[in-house]
């Protein structure tokens, strides 16, 4: 099979992917003509799964998968036993919408037309998964915020340039953590043992943003969101964040009244962690979906930016509880 001139599709479209491996059959054939005809077209190429039914303008009509046609009899007209119900492809439409449907649908070959409905290509499951490959490797790249492809053949200052403008953001940001420790030194200093604690809040709560960000992110590369979806998975992703609170919150309140004897330490750690948590999930959900709605790449919500947020997040909660029981804590 040979690939269509891709120079005079759009970049990352149908048209670039399709190939002209296919067979077509007249609608004025029987059976028996079809099977001769798929017998003297078939040598050399590979992936026929289906056969294309054809008018006189070229244009596609029907589809019959090989099994059908070899069940049927030799003088069964084609276009009485062929599929009228036909899905294909304009040649512009982008690759990603093609993987939907070809998720949807769970086929291994759908057709591409022109204006005329004139089948010009089809399209295989194989250069599907390549489309799915190449889009997950661009999401991997968004999330890590390291921009434009980055391989082990870059060279260093290339690399160091394509990721350098998220990182200088990201540390500008990042002063706003150290902003809120010295806001609250006072309470630090009074009760050391909030600081053991402090990175383990922070990193949990970075971790669990993360986590949502890459459940929505593959979300909205494979389904179509709509108002209704997003409730649904924000309150799905609410009650994940509270199942995964209540847990781990649990778990170092008793590590914090163990290691401290102190109960008030264990419930200030447990129910700053719990709250955090929460907010972190439903941060790494909303983010995401908000630039979708607004038209903005949601893969650009990396990771590193959702930790950072969540970082500032979990610190204020952290120290805004234990200030509050700062007389039981000394």
């Amino acid at each position: 099979m040979n690939n269509m001139t891709n120079g005079v599709f759009k970049h990352e479209t149908t048209g670039t992917l399709m190939k002209e491996g296919f067979i077509a059959l007249q609608d004025t054939y029987t059976a028996e003509n079809a099977i001769s005809h798929l017998r003297k077209n078939v040598q050399g190429r590979t992936n026929i799964h289906y056969l294309y039914i054809l008018n006189s303008d070229s244009q596609l009509i029907g589809v019959l998968s090989i099994r059908e046609l070899l069940g049927a009899s030799d003088d069964e007209w084609i276009i009485n036993i062929m599929e009228t119900d036909i899905i294909s492809f304009p040649t512009d439409l982008d690759q990603e919408e093609a993987a939907k449907v070809f998720r949807d649908k769970d086929l291994v070959s759908i057709p591409v037309v022109n204006r005329a409905n004139q089948l010009i290509g089809v399209i295989h499951v194989e250069e599907i998964l390549d489309v799915i490959q190449q889009e997950a490797d661009e999401d991997i790249r968004k999330l890590s915020a390291s921009g434009k492809e980055i391989d082990f053949r870059t060279n260093p200052f290339v690399a160091a340039w394509r990721r350098l403008p998220w990182l200088v953001l990201l540390l500008f940001i990042g002063l706003i953590s150290g902003g809120i420790i010295e806001r609250f030194e006072a309470t630090l200093e009074a009760v050391v043992a909030l600081a053991f604690f402090m990175p383990m809040i922070a990193g949990m709560t970075g971790n669990t943003g993360t986590q949502s960000l890459a459940v929505v992110v593959r979300g909205l590369v494979s389904e179509d969101i709509t108002f209704n979806k997003s409730m649904k998975l924000l309150f799905r992703e609410l009650i994940v964040g509270i199942i995964i609170g209540i847990t781990c919150a649990i778990v170092i309140a008793i590590i914090a009244f163990v290691w401290r004897g102190s109960l008030t330490l264990g419930l200030v750690v447990g129910s700053s962690l719990l709250a955090t948590l929460i907010i972190g999930t439903l941060a790494g959900t909303v983010i995401p979906l908000l630039l979708y709605k607004f038209k903005v790449d949601p893969a650009v919500a990396s990771g590193p930016l959702i930790t950072t947020i969540n970082d500032i997040l979990s610190l204020l909660i952290y120290f805004g509880v234990a200030t509050i029981f700062i007389s039981k804590l000394m």
